[in-house]
């Protein structure tokens, strides 16, 4: 029996999460497992993920939160294979360039086709 493929989705918004988890909830390949915050992300490496998709903006909730940038580097300091895609709002040149220098895998712009382009994405280091 194949294992199933563990995927973390990391957004303070957590109606948009659920939405996310949806998206994604139909293939029997993935485990999925969601947190609103960067730092219980980091908390939960243990549970060494294929992928983690990864908000940039995490204080709508709690100002003091790290953002997305901060927790990728928290991420590859204790997991450098680890795949990170990153989500934003964002399609800031310099933010995005930030995100590669950090060796994000992927960047995925919220906007009306961000749940397919993650889907994509998530498949495209998968499979």
């Amino acid at each position: 029996m194949k294992n199933k493929f563990t995927i973390i989705l990391v957004d303070d918004d957590f109606i948009f999460l659920e939405m996310l988890k949806e998206t994604l909830i139909d293939n029997p390949d993935y485990n999925l497992v969601t947190f609103q915050s960067g730092e219980e992300c980091v908390n939960n490496l243990h549970l060494k993920p294929d992928v983690i998709v990864l908000d940039y903006f995490l204080n709508s909730e709690n100002p003091d939160a790290k953002n997305g940038l901060e927790i990728l580097k928290e991420i590859h300091d204790a997991m450098p294979e680890a795949k990170v895609i990153i989500l934003s709002g964002q399609e800031d040149g310099n933010i995005v360039y930030d995100f590669v220098r950090e060796n994000a895998t992927n960047y995925v712009v919220k906007d009306d086709n961000a749940f397919d382009n993650i889907k994509k994405a998530i498949e495209t280091i998968l499979y």
